[in-house]
């Protein structure tokens, strides 16, 4: 089986069922377990409230994100045993995308983003699924 670590961009992306899902899904393989470090759910939970608050996202697609997050079999890990990990990596990452790229180290995963920034990021060796 194989060890991914999903970052929030993904996750959104995955949860509101964006363009760019189709594109991301083709590109992961069919059996796996997928991780993301426990802030994730916070940062993820924020953007169909945002959208539905902005009025770009409706009460149905927000509400059907909530949940697809809250009952996903997604297994999450704890920050703190991160956070040492978090200070080795480049300072140009931020401390969320260094918790992501330290879990996929820790885990020896492959990190799943759509956040381009990071994806191209230099300094770090894990291997990255983008859309």
């Amino acid at each position: 089986m194989t060890v991914l670590v999903l970052d929030a961009y993904a996750s959104v992306d995955l949860l509101l069922e964006t363009p760019v899902r189709i594109a991301l899904e083709a590109k992961l393989p069919p059996q796996v377990q997928r991780w993301v470090p426990e802030h994730c759910f916070a940062e993820v939970a924020n953007a169909p409230r945002r959208g539905k608050v902005n009025g770009y996202v409706t009460t149905a697609r927000a509400a059907t994100a909530f949940n697809r997050l809250s009952t996903s079999p997604i297994r999450r890990a704890q920050i703190r045993p991160l956070l040492s990990d978090e200070w080795t990596k480049p300072s140009h990452l931020t401390i969320a995308g260094a918790l992501y790229v330290a879990l996929a180290e820790r885990l020896h995963a492959t990190l799943v983003t759509t956040d381009v920034r990071l994806a191209r990021s230099p300094g770090f060796t894990v291997a990255t699924i983008t859309a």
